[in-house]
């Protein structure tokens, strides 16, 4: 694996952590909205992927952030309990 690739991967593991860790705060405030992350913050906020996408490519056309759907707190706590009930 070269060195980049080994960088792109680990700058992907901390914005996912830093997803994980704020979670409930992002599902509180962007709800049925998608947000982009980079470098530990959400850098764009849109209705689609497509619009968040667009929006990164103008704003940080050499980067790939991690793009992830809000879902609504209702859809939050259901996905939770499964989860909980599956182990």
């Amino acid at each position: 694996m070269q060195h980049e690739d080994i960088n792109f991967i680990e700058e992907m593991d901390k914005d996912d952590d830093w997803l994980k860790s704020h979670l409930e705060e992002i599902v509180d405030r962007y709800a049925h909205r998608v947000v982009a992350i980079l470098d530990q913050e959400i850098v764009e906020v849109g209705e689609s992927i497509h619009d968040v996408q667009q929006k990164v490519a103008a704003h940080h056309p050499a980067r790939v952030p991690l793009i992830f759907e809000v879902p609504s707190r209702e859809e939050f706590t259901c996905l939770l309990s499964s989860t909980n009930t599956q182990s």
